[in-house]
């Protein structure tokens, strides 16, 4: 849920990138890791791309280094289905440690993957729904 203070901050946030374009931030990144995909959406067909391509842990510590994220930007995991990527549990480890301000996005298809991961790399300050 939003609080009054984060609708605040993404509009000093804009009237900051509209006036200084060189030192613009972002508020949120989603990062489409894979296009692995056990969905099959007729509306979106991300899991018809062949072949098969991936992010790899390094590549997502590249884009996290860019000057336009900062502690602050909310980023999201996700692809295809985020938790199919081959490196998923070790990019969500380096998320838990180095930042912590992650949301994980899914289609829940394999529930006990998605719950066993949010169980293993939430953030120590944050408690799920699960327990």
């Amino acid at each position: 849920m939003y609080s009054i203070y984060d609708y605040a901050f993404n509009g000093l946030l804009y009237v900051n990138n509209v006036m200084r374009p060189r030192h613009k931030r972002l508020s949120q990144l989603m990062i489409y890791s894979t296009t692995l995909c056990q969905s099959k959406c007729k509306h979106c067909n991300i899991w018809q791309k062949r072949p098969v391509e991936h992010l790899s842990l390094d590549d997502i510590q590249q884009i996290m280094q860019s000057q336009c994220v900062t502690q602050r930007t909310t980023v999201g995991l996700e692809g295809g289905e985020f938790i199919l990527h081959p490196q998923a549990d070790e990019i969500m480890k380096w998320f838990r440690t180095n930042y912590p301000n992650y949301t994980l996005l899914s289609n829940c298809l394999a529930p006990r993957r998605v719950i066993d991961a949010v169980r293993r790399f939430r953030h120590s300050d944050r408690k799920t729904a699960y327990e």
